[in-house]
């Protein structure tokens, strides 16, 4: 649509043309009028009409000196003027200003409208010209830029980059997991960027390519670039992006788009929400090394169903990490992650569906792991699932209750740890606990903790520390305690025991 603006001194005319035409037929959607050149001159640059019906006499600034001084400043400017009779050989000097049309005074709309129907035709043929010169540039843009990511750096692409005079290169690679938006999505794109020649948009291998000097988009931190795609882009339409280091030379362009293509193909291996870049850290290295394999799966499921049963969250989810990062040392690849996380945590279930049947509603949820976008979305998924396991695991089996006690002394028998402090945080009497760690163990509680703590004593004494410094680290603030105890479960004393290993040795 169009704009014009309608200069006359005379109230009724101005106001007349502007409220009895009916601008809209004629591709005309803003209409404005002004009483002199001076207003017209403000309006023009303000509105930057398409037309503009002048009148050739007016006081102040004439027509002519009008249209002179607009011309100057906008040579797309289309002239109509109106004039008396008197006035028609001075109108003449406006035919030099590209005038398209005169109207003698009093106006005929019919004639106006013949002249508008005209001009019509005229825009609405330079408008399909400039569309379609617009399109075929862009085309071309396009196939220069598959082109170059083809690895096709010819003279011809390397002539077309050099007269865009980009000081460097930059690219922005977008997948989305809907393929049938990427039309859709490359049109937006297209449109977001329309006034800005520095950026080229294009579809390359089933992926959104964004090219720029990054003098605009590109020239932002990739968090802010992420924040922008995510305001284009609906919240409910998923996509991941990389983008490549800036380079000066097209010959390089190549290379860096193998880097995005790398980093796009492990981007289940990153964190979601960013936009990745050379400098980005996966959650797990991908680098595959099936010669230097961790501990074993049969090892790392005896620890995992061991911390289940004793209800150790943490520990549960620490050993799934450490399983994914071994299984991505050895095998990096997507679906292979994924089937190793539904075979552990189906055979979990199958352990304790017998006894548990409520586990069977897990195993829906088993079978969504396929579908997490991310190792960090995966893990997540993961945890909760196992947290329900753990969740209807009857924890008033006695033999899980002395488990927990027996792994929580281990791990804190340096601490000044109690059956009381166990009580509270079990949630059981005192001694009812007390009495279930009997009858399991056949010892007392603090019999099994004092025996726990001197056999890290021995171990301890023979790193050379001092005889009170080894009792402090077990547990005993009193040295002359530790002596007792130490005497009384191994028969000697430390100091004596040490001399003894030494020997030994």
């Amino acid at each position: 649509m169009f704009k014009v603006l309608i200069v006359d001194d005379e109230p009724t005319i101005r106001e007349g043309l502007a409220a009895l035409i009916p601008w809209e037929e004629y591709m005309i959607s803003q209409v404005e009028t002004a009483e002199n050149g001076i207003e017209a001159l403000h309006k023009h640059e303000r509105l930057v009409p398409d037309l503009m019906i002048v009148d050739i006499k007016m006081p102040g600034m004439t027509g002519i000196e009008l249209m002179e001084r607009i011309r100057k400043r906008d040579p797309s400017v289309a002239f109509m003027i109106l004039s008396g009779y008197a006035e028609f050989e001075y109108a003449k000097r406006a035919i030099s200003f590209g005038v398209e049309g005169y109207l003698l005074k009093p106006i005929v709309e019919e004639e106006l409208m013949d002249y508008l129907d005209k001009l019509k035709l005229k825009w609405k043929q330079e408008r399909d010209y400039r569309q379609m010169k617009d399109k075929l540039e862009a085309e071309n843009k396009e196939r220069m830029l598959e082109s170059l990511l083809r690895g096709n750096v010819d003279a011809q692409v390397t002539e077309f980059f050099r007269k865009l005079g980009w000081s460097h290169y930059r690219l922005l690679f977008i997948t989305l997991d809907n393929d049938l938006e990427l039309s859709n999505r490359k049109q937006q794109l297209k449109a977001y960027f329309k006034k800005d020649d520095s950026v080229i948009v294009c579809t390359h291998q089933r992926r959104l390519v964004i090219a720029s000097n990054g003098q605009f988009f590109l020239s932002h931190q990739p968090n802010v670039i992420y924040e922008k795609l995510q305001r284009l882009f609906p919240m409910s339409e998923p996509f991941a992006a990389a983008l490549t280091d800036p380079v000066e030379r097209i010959e390089e362009l190549p290379t860096v788009y193998q880097i995005a293509e790398q980093l796009l193909a492990n981007k289940f291996f990153y964190d979601e929400q960013q936009i990745l870049t050379s400098q980005s850290k996966p959650i797990f290295s991908v680098k595959g090394n099936k010669k230097e394999q961790g501990k074993s799966s049969e090892t790392q499921m005896e620890k995992l169903i061991y911390m289940i049963e004793l209800g150790d969250q943490q520990a549960v989810k620490d050993i799934c990490l450490e399983m994914g990062e071994q299984w991505t040392q050895e095998n990096p690849i997507e679906e292979s992650i994924k089937k190793n996380y539904i075979h552990l945590v189906s055979t979990l279930i199958n352990k304790w569906m017998s006894d548990y049947k409520e586990l069977t509603n897990l195993m829906e949820k088993v079978m969504e792991i396929e579908k997490q976008p991310t190792i960090g979305r995966l893990l997540i998924h993961v945890n909760s699932i196992l947290v329900e396991i753990m969740e209807q695991i009857d924890r008033e089996d006695s033999d899980l209750i002395v488990k927990k006690m027996i792994h929580l002394i281990e791990r804190h028998f340096h601490s000044n740890i109690k059956l009381d402090t166990l009580a509270e945080t079990l949630h059981y009497h005192r001694g009812y606990l007390g009495q279930l760690f009997k009858d399991s163990t056949g010892q007392y509680f603090n019999t099994y903790l004092d025996k726990v703590r001197i056999e890290n004593s021995k171990k301890l004494l023979l790193q050379d520390l001092k005889v009170y410094q080894v009792a402090e680290r077990i547990g005993y603030a009193n040295v002359d305690y530790f002596h007792s105890k130490f005497k009384k479960y191994v028969g000697i004393s430390p100091s004596e025991y040490r001399k003894k290993k030494a020997i030994e040795k």
